[in-house]
């Protein structure tokens, strides 16, 4: 009697427990569902991977019934007001909050997507009157350019030495038929960073990638390698910090018929050989090897044995600056594994390699990059002598050099550090029209190593 009554006690006890779970998981998606479904009377952000980093370039409105008050006349630009509350480090460590108006050039209604209606989409041809409105939403595109830290969703930590994301990034917006401003944020969406999955690694280092669609053909692999403001823990600083996104655009991806590519990031520097960063420059050995180097190839490793349709005689590695220091020092550390690499601005001195690196160095297919005003990393004593070695040594038919006067763009001149403009923009072209990624798709091993 005594095992029935347990028997029935325990199969109770279970019912409960499941009908439990049962409730739990409702709540849970229903939760999940809450915390994705756009928030009625908000704004949601659309960053753009940018030159000098991120901007806010459009957003899309949700102004709930009040849309059904818009008519066509209602889209003028400069009927919608677009103010900004945020905040930056200084140098002195304070942090200093403001507030700024970003120009609206453009408005028009639109999907959830943030997609124009037909008619209001300037891009489209042969429509004469826009169709009737729908969509509920309203799409606002912004002025924003290098100088505007308005539209900037990253702050640079003076102490940290590296770019974050901004706390407080408030926009307020205001038009004649809607009742009271819109101040709440649904989202943010960066359609070319978003392309990209952060992968775990298995040790200090993060890591983000983006794979080709599968052809049942082999495909290169581009190994980036970030500079020393975009450390961390957070690898859409990588994407967004510099141009990364480039990578995997149509140009570029079409020199390589589909390339992989995969940025690994460091929580501090890759200039760093013991607790403290930058201590390899206090180094009284020649040998400045980082203390990343061999959880950067283990990252590179496992990505690869993970994905079967990567060519191994096509590991292609690059970086700028910090990255540029360590894109020399995994080559120097792993002589036979890449068949090319694209050294930015790179922070590794000449003087710290012997004329045995050097031999090592020009057997591989190298195109450096930068700038002759570089006050930060100085090309006559990185760059060019390590080029004029090569070339001495060697006699190197295989290595490349740009180096342009200044760094500059259509929205005006940068920092001259900032050479990796040019890489991303593709515009890296030597006197005979070779360009840069199209060179670089060319190399591979002639007999491939995973040592």
């Amino acid at each position: 009697m005594l095992q029935i009554i347990l028997s029935v006690g325990f199969c109770v006890l279970m019912l409960g427990v499941m009908v439990a779970v049962r409730i739990w998981q409702k709540k849970s998606i229903k939760k999940i569902y809450e915390d994705l479904k756009e928030k009625d009377y908000s704004y949601t952000l659309l960053i753009k991977g940018c030159d000098w980093g991120p901007a806010v370039d459009r957003m899309i409105l949700a102004p709930g019934k009040h849309f059904d008050d818009f008519t066509p006349e209602d889209f003028d630009p400069e009927k919608f007001s677009v103010k900004v509350s945020t905040q930056r480090y200084l140098e002195d460590g304070q942090i200093d909050c403001y507030s700024g108006t970003v120009k609206v050039v453009g408005a028009c209604p639109c999907d959830i997507d943030g997609n124009p209606l037909a008619g209001f989409d300037e891009s489209e041809e042969g429509e004469d009157e826009p169709e009737e409105l729908n969509g509920g939403h309203i799409l606002l595109t912004l002025e924003y350019g290098p100088e505007m830290g308005e539209t900037n969703p990253f702050t640079y930590n003076f102490k940290t030495q590296q770019n974050e994301w901004k706390d407080k990034f408030d926009f307020k917006i205001e038009h004649p038929k809607l009742p009271e401003p819109i101040v709440e944020c649904s989202d943010w969406y960066c359609s070319e960073a978003q392309q990209f999955d952060d992968i775990k690694t298995g040790n200090e280092l993060t890591a983000t990638s983006w794979c080709p669609p599968s052809d049942g053909k082999k495909h290169p692999l581009i190994v980036w390698l970030h500079g020393a403001g975009e450390g961390g823990t957070d690898p859409m600083v990588v994407l967004l910090g510099n141009k990364v996104t480039a990578l995997v655009s149509q140009k570029i991806q079409d020199y390589f018929g589909g390339a992989y590519v995969l940025c690994p990031q460091n929580p501090t520097v890759w200039m760093q050989h013991g607790n403290t960063p930058y201590d390899i420059l206090q180094q009284d050995s020649p040998t400045h090897v980082s203390k990343y180097t061999h959880s950067c190839k283990k990252v590179i490793d496992s990505f690869i044995s993970k994905h079967d349709d990567i060519d191994r005689k096509r590991i292609y590695i690059g970086g700028c600056s910090n990255g540029g220091y360590m894109t020399i020092n995994m080559l120097l550390n792993y002589p036979n594994f890449f068949a090319a690499a694209y050294p930015v601005c790179e922070a590794y001195s000449d003087s710290w390699m012997s004329d045995e690196d050097i031999k090592a160095l020009g057997k591989i297919p190298l195109w450096f990059v930068a700038a002759k005003n570089d006050d930060t990393v100085d090309p006559e004593k990185h760059m060019i002598p390590t080029v004029r070695r090569c070339l001495e040594l060697n006699g190197a038919s295989n290595v490349r050099m740009s180096l342009f006067d200044d760094v500059h763009n259509s929205f005006g001149s940068y920092y001259g550090h900032w050479s990796w403009i040019y890489l991303f923009n593709d515009e890296c072209v030597s006197e005979d029209d070779e360009v840069l990624w199209e060179w670089i798709s060319e190399k591979e091993l002639i007999e491939a190593s995973s040592k």
